[in-house]
């Protein structure tokens, strides 16, 4: 056993004071500009942002949530320039002509609402050689595929985004149909020919994958005849199809017939059947939607903003799925229909 002088023993205690000190003093400076409740605040938060905003009708709950996402984040000083495409033959030259424009303007970042801006907006940044950065959201595609980014670790460009999980979607979108009535087994689409193939195509091709495998039967009703007189093609199509051809209406997103969801809507009231349709066209027709969350995809993607603004670099950050889906029912439109949603729906639902 070591003995030590009496002496010893205040100089023990005084050091172990000046240890804890210096512990305590480290921890101060480490996180004394990290608030414990609310947004991080710091100079970045307090820089003049300027953000092109690249979207169609559509994705306005998205443009809104990147707005309120830039305001929770504790950004006080960011301004938006936005460019709307009408959805059409146009449309990508229309988004590459926006991104030009916001590259001349000289925006800090461009946010593009679906990913046939974003593809427009990539490859325009390119042509020009810059490198702003792009935060796009994905709905109807594997980002992948699509040749957004090389894959969902590193995008190798100078975008990053949020993706919807088609997979997840359709097969959710499926379940609810056989919650509705386990007796639907014949799918009705208006396919080949009403689609605008670069919006619609892929989502559809895994929606009748998908089918068969959960005992589905998908009804496809096509057209030839060229985009202008789809609409015309389409009634009289629709016409023709009687109670018992089909079983359910699936409205695929993307069609040369503007307002194809509203008549598909009307057809399946005609029919008293249920109605799925994606959550952009859901409010012009159909009974139920489920899909990503659109508002809370924008909030999701000013997240990635932060980061980029912060000095990460887009190709750093990896693509995320969608944190949030949401289903939605439309019930008084369902009601005139004669379509009843089961509890177990309406306890989750965002009701309309």
């Amino acid at each position: 056993m070591v003995l030590f002088p009496k002496t010893a023993k205040p100089v023990f205690v005084l050091a172990a004071v000046v240890l804890a000190g210096l512990i305590g003093f480290s921890l101060f400076q480490v996180f004394k500009n990290i608030p414990l409740f609310g947004p991080v605040s710091s100079s970045v938060t307090k820089e003049a942002k300027r953000i092109g905003l690249l979207y169609q009708r559509q994705q306005a709950e998205a443009i809104e949530g990147v707005k309120e996402g830039f305001k929770d984040m504790g950004y006080t000083n960011v301004s938006f320039e936005e460019a709307k495409i009408i959805p059409g033959p146009n449309m990508f030259a229309e988004a590459e002509e926006a991104t030009k424009q916001f590259i001349a303007n000289k925006v800090d970042l461009i946010f593009t609402g679906l990913e046939l801006q974003a593809i427009s907006a990539v490859k325009a940044t390119k042509e020009m050689g810059s490198d702003i950065p792009i935060v796009f959201l994905v709905n109807f595609h594997d980002p992948v595929k699509y040749g957004l980014a090389k894959s969902f670790r590193s995008s190798e460009n100078n975008a990053t985004g949020v993706v919807l999980n088609l997979v997840e979607v359709i097969q959710k979108q499926l379940e609810f149909l056989r919650k509705i009535d386990p007796s639907i087994k014949k799918i009705g689409t208006f396919g080949e020919g009403f689609i605008v193939p670069p919006v619609g195509e892929e989502f559809y091709a895994e929606l009748k994958a998908q089918a068969p495998r959960l005992g589905f039967e998908i009804v496809e009703y096509k057209t030839a005849v060229a985009p202008p007189q789809a609409e015309q093609d389409w009634y009289k199509i629709a016409g023709q199809i009687k109670p018992g051809d089909i079983d359910a209406v699936y409205h695929i997103a993307g069609h040369h017939y503007e307002a194809q969801e509203a008549a598909e809507s009307e057809l399946a009231g005609r029919l008293g059947i249920p109605m799925v349709a994606p959550l952009e066209d859901l409010p012009n027709g159909g009974h139920f939607g489920y899909s990503g969350d659109f508002k809370g995809a924008g909030k999701q993607a000013v997240v990635m903003m932060d980061k980029i603004f912060r000095g990460t670099k887009p190709s750093d950050i990896p693509l995320e799925f969608t944190s949030k889906n949401v289903l939605m029912i439309y019930l008084d439109r369902a009601k005139k229909a004669g379509i009843e949603f089961p509890d177990s729906m309406l306890s989750i639902a965002e009701i309309k």
